[in-house]
């Protein structure tokens, strides 16, 4: 619970081009931050907190806000399936348009204030969070904080004058590092490096796949339809039962891709009586006997990938050739 925030915004004056944002401090707030605290007491009053035009904007003495919030009634809230069947109309507003009201799945998600007991057993624990970046495992944690980074390695390097810190990010759902999210990951890891130090953000080194499959299709499957299947199988996609064989988030900074897991994913396909892995290895590259031990080993920095697009070879290319079958 100690990342809960209020469901709240202040609109100065009433004007929606000036809003104020809830943080849970203003520690790390500059003094141009439209910024508040929202402190509840004891007794379930509430009240805001300003900065002081060092730590948060202080807002202009006379000026009225206007606040949009949202609130809920704890685990009360969590109701079951098909639960929700009217809805309160307010004065003045017309009823028509609405023809049924359903909630067809339930609830979750409701939780109970924390009470006073629950702050002292749990309030100890916040302080052995780290909340400074010294070693390069540091780096990478906080990175890793971010809801967008999927995994993360830092590097130290001397670049003549002084260190910079090379944080190698895997962005979730392959998405690319470019300069909107490199710009928002410094600001994130701002609060936390240490002065002297230079930071760049980089992306994966990947490691492009050249896989080539020989498979024999069971009888009464078609080749075409078996095919499909193992194409879909191994692709980046996210399918109805998770995500593909080479979706981006099933691999990340030094995974290795082991023959044995080909194989399972291939042999769990409909259809496919055995199969033989007739390429595996980097593409564009001298096999280094991958095949032979089984295995294809990534560094530190690298990261599996195989898109398998016709126009895109460099990022990987699955081959297939079908025998047997109708």
């Amino acid at each position: 619970m100690g990342e809960v925030r209020p469901a709240m915004v202040l609109f100065e004056g009433g004007d929606r081009n000036l809003a104020w944002q809830p943080r849970r401090d203003l520690l790390a707030s500059d003094r141009f931050a439209r910024e508040f605290v929202l402190e509840v007491a004891e007794d379930g009053r509430s009240q805001l907190r300003f900065g002081d035009d060092v730590l948060g904007q202080a807002p202009t003495p006379g000026v009225p806000f206007e606040a949009l919030y949202r609130v809920g009634n704890g685990a009360a809230g969590n109701v079951g399936a098909e639960a929700i069947a009217h809805l309160v109309q307010p004065l003045g507003l017309p009823a028509g348009g609405i023809l049924r009201v359903r909630n067809p799945l339930p609830a979750a998600g409701g939780l109970e204030p924390e009470g006073l007991e629950a702050v002292r057993q749990y309030a100890p624990q916040a302080f052995r969070r780290q909340e400074r970046a010294v070693t390069e495992a540091d780096y990478a944690e906080v990175a890793q904080r971010h809801p967008e980074v999927q995994k993360a390695a830092a590097t130290f390097r001397w670049t003549g004058s002084w260190y910079t810190v090379f944080v190698s990010v895997d962005r979730k759902g392959g998405r690319p590092v470019d300069a909107a999210f490199e710009r928002e990951l410094l600001g994130h890891l701002e609060r936390f490096r240490m002065a002297g130090y230079d930071l760049e953000i980089d992306g994966p080194r990947f490691v492009p796949v050249d896989l080539a499959l020989e498979v024999c299709v069971a009888a009464g499957h078609f080749r075409s339809g078996v095919k499909a299947a193992l194409l879909e199988a191994f692709s980046t996609r996210e399918l109805p039962t998770g995500p593909a064989f080479f979706h981006p988030d099933r691999f990340s900074f030094g995974d290795p891709l082991y023959l044995s897991q080909v194989y399972r994913q291939a042999l769990a396909v409909p259809g496919v009586a055995s199969v033989e892995v007739r390429r595996f290895r980097r593409f564009g590259k001298t096999p280094a006997r991958e095949l032979e031990e089984g295995v294809l080993a990534t560094g530190r920095l690298e990261v599996i990938r195989l898109d398998n697009d016709p126009s895109r070879p460099e990022f990987g290319r699955l081959e297939l050739t079908m025998k047997g079958g109708l």
